[in-house]
């Protein structure tokens, strides 16, 4: 049995279908296993004219509905993570889809091979149809569920830091099928009927669960799902560029303006503009984003802007102001608490600081 497989904790889930053996109850899986169904009939006939008297079987025909022990568990998708968050959730539902009482056995499975392993992992399970904030951690004690309903199941976890922009962490929740228990945890795994139909009697296991992935297999009375974190974080280059925007210096504080036409030189008196180009290329915003630099003392600051950024300031301190002599470093540029919407490779998205200077 999935006992032997489970690779990190193992809690129960029970659930209750008919209230009695004998109730004609009927589920959406069908009638409640136990049941028994009887039958008879009657027969008239006549000789000539006259009624003969009524044949009818000496007892009434009779079968046990057997039980249909199956389950479903799904996954409702991969959860988009940032590095270093906490308490995120993978989603899943657990169905009782067969006709009778039944104990689960759950098991988390953190598959190999992929970029990292979620911390502090943790299931907690509520009815469909509650609300969330009503959900209760498994702790080894079963929970009685009524037949035909589904239950939330999700694991909540850590993510550790570190990670790289679309780094993956899959886990699989298993439910194994066990025998109910009245003392409130149930260890006797259900076993199928390997003997033939009896027809009458007590009901037989019929396993008819289907296979959710390569840890279970169909009919040995498990189903599974698998789901992801996915991590989606910034991903960060930056480039500083120089180019002679007016030789004479001209314009040189009009941003972003029309360089001069033709080979300028770096001579004094001209014009320079530095260019600090930042494209993030991650899944998600970089936030927080400061950019600091200390010009040259062998030009005087003239004027800077940003673009492509969301939410940032010139701060701490304030841009120098206009014709200030970076001599003893003087001119500081900060650009501070800035936000840089995520991208893609194909699509980076672009931030640009631009500074522009005169050479002294």
């Amino acid at each position: 049995m999935f006992l032997q497989r489970t690779k990190f904790k193992t809690l129960m889930l029970l659930c209750v279908g008919a209230t009695t053996f004998m109730s004609g109850t009927a589920y959406a899986a069908g009638t409640a296993a136990g049941v028994t169904v009887s039958n008879s009939f009657t027969l008239d006939y006549t000789v000539g004219t006259v009624q003969q008297p009524q044949v009818s079987n000496p007892s009434p025909v009779t079968f046990t509905v057997d039980r249909l022990v199956d389950l479903t568990v799904t996954s409702s998708g991969e959860t988009v993570v940032s590095p270093g968050a906490q308490d995120q959730n993978l989603i899943f539902t657990l169905t009782n889809n067969g006709n009778d009482t039944q104990a689960y056995l759950l098991s988390l499975i953190d598959e190999s091979g992929d970029a990292f392993s979620a911390t502090t992992k943790k299931i907690f399970y509520y009815k469909q149809g509650d609300a969330q904030n009503t959900a209760v951690e498994f702790s080894g004690k079963t929970v009685d569920v009524l037949a035909d309903e589904t239950y939330i199941v999700y694991i909540e976890a850590d993510i550790p830091t570190g990670l790289q922009d679309e780094d993956v962490d899959s886990l699989t929740l298993l439910a194994d099928t066990l025998e109910p228990s009245s003392e409130g945890a149930s260890v006797t795994p259900v076993v199928a009927d390997t003997d033939g139909n009896d027809t009458n009697g007590d009901a037989e296991n019929i396993l008819a669960d289907g296979s959710g992935t390569s840890n279970e297999n169909v009919g040995e009375g498990d189903h599974s799902a698998t789901s992801q974190y996915k991590v989606a974080s910034a991903d960060l280059t930056a480039v500083k560029a120089l180019s002679i925007f007016s030789q004479d210096g001209a314009n040189c504080s009009t941003i972003p303006g029309t360089p001069a036409v033709g080979d300028q030189y770096s001579i004094p008196g001209a014009c320079i503009e530095y260019t600090i180009t930042v494209e993030n290329r991650g899944g998600t915003s970089a936030t927080a984003l400061t950019v600091n630099d200390i010009l040259p003392s062998e030009i005087t600051f003239i004027a800077a802007s940003a673009t492509g950024f969301t939410g940032g300031s010139f701060a701490s301190p304030a841009l120098p102001a206009t014709n200030t002599d970076c001599i003893s470093n003087a001119c500081e540029i900060n650009y501070e608490n800035a936000t840089l919407a995520g991208g893609s490779d194909a699509t980076p998205t672009q931030g640009t600081i631009t500074i522009r200077a005169l050479i002294k």
